[in-house]
Protein backbone atom coordinates (compact mmCIF):
# COMPACT_ATOMS: atom_id res chain seq x y z
CA UNK A 1 0.00 0.00 0.00
CA UNK A 2 1.59 3.13 -0.63
CA UNK A 3 2.34 5.78 1.73
CA UNK A 4 -0.93 8.35 0.67
CA UNK A 5 -3.45 5.05 1.06
CA UNK A 6 -1.93 4.79 4.35
CA UNK A 7 -1.89 8.03 5.64
CA UNK A 8 -5.53 7.76 4.43
CA UNK A 9 -6.25 4.79 6.51
CA UNK A 10 -4.57 6.44 9.74
CA UNK A 11 -6.72 9.09 9.19
CA UNK A 12 -9.68 7.54 9.40
CA UNK A 13 -8.78 5.46 11.94
CA UNK A 14 -8.14 8.28 14.43
CA UNK A 15 -12.10 9.84 12.94
CA UNK A 16 -13.62 9.47 16.73
CA UNK A 17 -15.74 12.66 16.11
CA UNK A 18 -17.13 10.77 12.18
CA UNK A 19 -20.36 9.99 13.23
CA UNK A 20 -21.37 13.61 15.28
CA UNK A 21 -19.47 15.36 11.70
CA UNK A 22 -20.86 13.13 9.20
CA UNK A 23 -24.05 14.70 8.61
CA UNK A 24 -23.90 15.15 4.47
CA UNK A 25 -21.78 11.36 4.65
CA UNK A 26 -25.19 9.80 6.95
CA UNK A 27 -27.48 11.87 4.27
CA UNK A 28 -25.99 10.32 1.32
CA UNK A 29 -26.17 7.02 2.47
CA UNK A 30 -29.56 7.05 3.11
CA UNK A 31 -30.58 8.37 -0.11
CA UNK A 32 -28.08 5.62 -1.62
CA UNK A 33 -29.99 3.26 0.32
CA UNK A 34 -33.56 4.41 -1.01
CA UNK A 35 -31.98 4.44 -4.65
CA UNK A 36 -31.03 0.23 -3.80
CA UNK A 37 -34.11 -0.72 -2.27
CA UNK A 38 -35.85 0.41 -6.15
CA UNK A 39 -33.47 -2.23 -7.84
CA UNK A 40 -34.69 -5.45 -8.81
CA UNK A 41 -32.43 -7.72 -6.48
CA UNK A 42 -33.09 -11.09 -6.14
CA UNK A 43 -34.41 -12.75 -2.77
CA UNK A 44 -31.58 -12.68 -0.23
CA UNK A 45 -29.24 -11.21 -2.45
CA UNK A 46 -25.17 -11.54 -1.94
CA UNK A 47 -24.39 -8.06 -1.02
CA UNK A 48 -20.52 -6.73 -0.20
CA UNK A 49 -20.13 -3.21 0.93
CA UNK A 50 -16.75 -1.20 0.64
CA UNK A 51 -16.01 1.47 2.62
CA UNK A 52 -18.43 1.16 5.87
CA UNK A 53 -17.09 3.36 7.79
CA UNK A 54 -19.42 3.35 10.75
CA UNK A 55 -22.52 1.84 9.07
CA UNK A 56 -23.72 4.70 7.74
CA UNK A 57 -24.68 3.03 4.52
CA UNK A 58 -25.16 -0.51 6.34
CA UNK A 59 -27.95 0.02 9.01
CA UNK A 60 -29.96 2.57 6.05
CA UNK A 61 -29.54 -0.70 3.51
CA UNK A 62 -30.70 -2.87 6.05
CA UNK A 63 -34.17 -1.47 6.45
CA UNK A 64 -34.51 -2.11 2.70
CA UNK A 65 -32.70 -5.14 2.17
CA UNK A 66 -32.72 -8.68 3.25
CA UNK A 67 -29.29 -10.00 2.35
CA UNK A 68 -28.98 -13.87 2.74
CA UNK A 69 -25.04 -12.92 2.82
CA UNK A 70 -23.79 -9.18 3.93
CA UNK A 71 -20.05 -8.64 3.66
CA UNK A 72 -18.77 -5.16 5.64
CA UNK A 73 -15.58 -3.88 4.88
CA UNK A 74 -13.41 -0.70 5.02
CA UNK A 75 -9.27 0.03 4.60
CA UNK A 76 -9.29 0.95 8.35
CA UNK A 77 -9.48 -1.38 11.05
CA UNK A 78 -11.31 0.81 13.97
CA UNK A 79 -13.65 1.75 11.18
CA UNK A 80 -14.64 -2.14 11.02
CA UNK A 81 -14.66 -2.56 14.75
CA UNK A 82 -17.29 0.25 14.92
CA UNK A 83 -18.96 -0.68 12.33
CA UNK A 84 -19.04 -4.29 14.07
CA UNK A 85 -20.18 -2.45 17.56
CA UNK A 86 -23.30 -0.51 15.37
CA UNK A 87 -24.71 -4.06 14.05
CA UNK A 88 -24.20 -6.40 16.89
CA UNK A 89 -28.19 -6.09 17.45
CA UNK A 90 -28.97 -7.19 13.52
CA UNK A 91 -26.61 -10.62 13.27
CA UNK A 92 -25.59 -12.15 9.97
CA UNK A 93 -23.07 -9.93 8.90
CA UNK A 94 -19.45 -10.44 7.77
CA UNK A 95 -16.69 -8.01 8.69
CA UNK A 96 -13.45 -7.55 6.74
CA UNK A 97 -10.64 -5.23 7.21
CA UNK A 98 -9.84 -4.73 3.31
CA UNK A 99 -8.29 -2.30 1.08
CA UNK A 100 -11.68 -1.82 -1.63
CA UNK A 101 -9.12 -1.28 -4.99
CA UNK A 102 -7.84 -4.77 -4.48
CA UNK A 103 -10.44 -6.86 -3.13
CA UNK A 104 -9.72 -10.43 -2.12
CA UNK A 105 -13.23 -12.03 -2.95
CA UNK A 106 -14.77 -14.39 -5.32
CA UNK A 107 -17.39 -13.41 -7.88
CA UNK A 108 -20.82 -13.71 -7.49
CA UNK A 109 -22.63 -10.80 -5.51
CA UNK A 110 -25.86 -9.60 -6.88
CA UNK A 111 -25.16 -6.14 -4.86
CA UNK A 112 -21.87 -4.17 -4.48
CA UNK A 113 -22.29 -0.93 -3.00
CA UNK A 114 -20.16 2.13 -1.65
CA UNK A 115 -21.13 5.50 -0.06
CA UNK A 116 -18.36 8.31 -0.20
CA UNK A 117 -15.35 6.01 0.07
CA UNK A 118 -14.51 5.81 -4.22
CA UNK A 119 -13.00 9.02 -3.91
CA UNK A 120 -10.30 7.92 -1.74
CA UNK A 121 -9.06 5.56 -4.18
CA UNK A 122 -6.38 6.03 -6.48
CA UNK A 123 -7.08 4.39 -9.80
CA UNK A 124 -11.16 4.61 -9.53
CA UNK A 125 -11.89 3.65 -13.11
CA UNK A 126 -9.53 0.15 -12.53
CA UNK A 127 -11.13 -0.32 -9.10
CA UNK A 128 -14.48 0.01 -10.44
CA UNK A 129 -13.91 -2.24 -13.01
CA UNK A 130 -12.61 -4.88 -10.53
CA UNK A 131 -15.37 -4.17 -8.39
CA UNK A 132 -17.88 -4.89 -11.33
CA UNK A 133 -16.18 -8.42 -12.37
CA UNK A 134 -17.22 -9.67 -8.85
CA UNK A 135 -20.77 -9.21 -9.55
CA UNK A 136 -23.11 -11.89 -10.21
CA UNK A 137 -24.81 -11.72 -14.25
CA UNK A 138 -26.78 -9.40 -13.87
CA UNK A 139 -25.68 -7.86 -10.51
CA UNK A 140 -25.18 -4.19 -9.37
CA UNK A 141 -22.39 -1.84 -8.59
CA UNK A 142 -24.00 0.90 -6.56
CA UNK A 143 -21.04 3.80 -5.55
CA UNK A 144 -21.25 7.52 -4.76
CA UNK A 145 -18.26 9.66 -5.28
CA UNK A 146 -17.39 13.34 -5.10
CA UNK A 147 -16.90 15.22 -8.42
CA UNK A 148 -15.03 18.35 -9.07
CA UNK A 149 -17.34 20.70 -8.21
CA UNK A 150 -16.97 19.49 -4.65
CA UNK A 151 -15.50 22.57 -2.09
CA UNK A 152 -15.50 25.03 -4.72
CA UNK A 153 -16.18 27.92 -2.16
CA UNK A 154 -12.83 26.54 -0.37
CA UNK A 155 -11.27 26.37 -3.43
CA UNK A 156 -12.73 29.76 -4.80
CA UNK A 157 -11.29 31.40 -1.28
CA UNK A 158 -7.52 30.11 -1.84
CA UNK A 159 -7.66 30.88 -5.28
CA UNK A 160 -8.67 34.91 -4.83
CA UNK A 161 -4.86 35.15 -3.37
CA UNK A 162 -3.06 32.50 -6.18
CA UNK A 163 -3.33 29.38 -3.65
CA UNK A 164 -4.01 25.80 -3.89
CA UNK A 165 -6.10 24.29 -1.17
CA UNK A 166 -4.78 20.99 0.32
CA UNK A 167 -7.90 19.06 -0.44
CA UNK A 168 -7.54 16.25 -2.98
CA UNK A 169 -8.97 16.96 -6.54
CA UNK A 170 -12.20 15.53 -7.57
CA UNK A 171 -12.82 13.80 -11.42
CA UNK A 172 -14.88 15.76 -13.29
CA UNK A 173 -18.61 15.25 -14.35
CA UNK A 174 -17.64 14.92 -17.84
CA UNK A 175 -14.18 12.04 -16.73
CA UNK A 176 -16.83 10.32 -14.65
CA UNK A 177 -19.52 10.14 -17.48
CA UNK A 178 -16.83 8.34 -19.88
CA UNK A 179 -16.09 5.74 -17.11
CA UNK A 180 -16.45 2.34 -19.01
CA UNK A 181 -16.93 -1.18 -18.12
CA UNK A 182 -16.85 -4.46 -19.73
CA UNK A 183 -19.83 -6.33 -19.57
CA UNK A 184 -21.37 -3.58 -18.11
CA UNK A 185 -23.73 -0.86 -18.69
CA UNK A 186 -23.55 2.30 -16.29
CA UNK A 187 -25.57 5.42 -15.62
CA UNK A 188 -23.94 8.82 -14.05
CA UNK A 189 -26.16 11.41 -11.91
CA UNK A 190 -25.24 14.44 -9.97
CA UNK A 191 -27.16 16.47 -7.22
CA UNK A 192 -25.17 19.58 -4.87
CA UNK A 193 -25.36 18.94 -1.56
CA UNK A 194 -24.67 21.93 0.67
CA UNK A 195 -23.37 22.15 4.24
CA UNK A 196 -23.03 25.45 6.04
CA UNK A 197 -20.42 25.63 8.66
CA UNK A 198 -20.23 28.30 11.53
CA UNK A 199 -16.57 29.53 10.10
CA UNK A 200 -13.44 28.44 8.39
CA UNK A 201 -11.74 26.70 10.96
CA UNK A 202 -15.36 24.22 11.53
CA UNK A 203 -15.15 23.55 8.13
CA UNK A 204 -11.43 22.24 8.87
CA UNK A 205 -12.06 20.79 12.12
CA UNK A 206 -15.29 19.08 10.44
CA UNK A 207 -12.86 17.73 7.64
CA UNK A 208 -10.50 16.41 10.36
CA UNK A 209 -13.08 14.90 11.96
CA UNK A 210 -14.49 12.44 9.60
CA UNK A 211 -11.33 11.13 8.57
CA UNK A 212 -10.75 13.75 5.41
CA UNK A 213 -7.96 15.80 6.44
CA UNK A 214 -5.59 13.79 4.41
CA UNK A 215 -3.84 16.17 1.67
CA UNK A 216 -3.96 16.19 -1.72
CA UNK A 217 -0.81 17.19 -4.07
CA UNK A 218 -0.37 20.93 -2.79
CA UNK A 219 1.51 21.84 -0.34
CA UNK A 220 0.13 23.41 2.99
CA UNK A 221 -0.22 27.44 3.56
CA UNK A 222 1.65 29.64 6.22
CA UNK A 223 -0.43 30.84 8.83
CA UNK A 224 -1.01 33.88 7.57
CA UNK A 225 -2.23 33.11 4.06
CA UNK A 226 -4.03 30.39 5.97
CA UNK A 227 -5.89 33.04 7.69
CA UNK A 228 -6.50 35.14 4.75
CA UNK A 229 -8.10 32.41 2.84
CA UNK A 230 -10.31 31.49 6.11
CA UNK A 231 -11.25 34.96 6.19
CA UNK A 232 -12.49 35.06 2.28
CA UNK A 233 -14.27 31.87 2.97
CA UNK A 234 -16.31 33.45 5.85
CA UNK A 235 -17.32 36.26 3.91
CA UNK A 236 -18.90 34.15 1.38
CA UNK A 237 -20.56 32.14 3.65
CA UNK A 238 -18.91 29.33 5.35
CA UNK A 239 -20.87 26.99 3.02
CA UNK A 240 -18.95 24.25 1.03
CA UNK A 241 -20.76 22.15 -1.96
CA UNK A 242 -20.51 18.82 -1.81
CA UNK A 243 -20.99 17.52 -5.85
CA UNK A 244 -22.21 13.87 -5.09
CA UNK A 245 -22.05 11.60 -7.72
CA UNK A 246 -23.76 8.08 -8.27
CA UNK A 247 -22.99 5.50 -10.64
CA UNK A 248 -24.76 2.43 -10.92
CA UNK A 249 -23.51 0.12 -12.72
CA UNK A 250 -25.00 -3.42 -13.82
CA UNK A 251 -23.32 -6.33 -15.46
CA UNK A 252 -25.18 -8.13 -18.18
CA UNK A 253 -27.02 -10.64 -17.87
CA UNK A 254 -25.25 -12.69 -20.43
CA UNK A 255 -21.85 -12.77 -18.63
Amino acid sequence: MRPWKQAVARAFDGAEGYDAAGVIQAMVARRLAQRIASLPLPPSPRVLEIGCGTAFLTQALLDHVAPGVLIVSDLAPAMVKRARERLKDRPGSAFLVMDGERPCLSPGFDLICSSLAAQWFEDLEGTLGRLAGLLAPGGFLAVTTLASDTFREWRDAHAAFGHHPATPSYPTADALARLRFEGCTSHLSLEPVVERHADGRSFLHALRSIGAGTPGSAGSLSPGALRAVIRRFEESGSAVTYEVATLDIRRDRSR
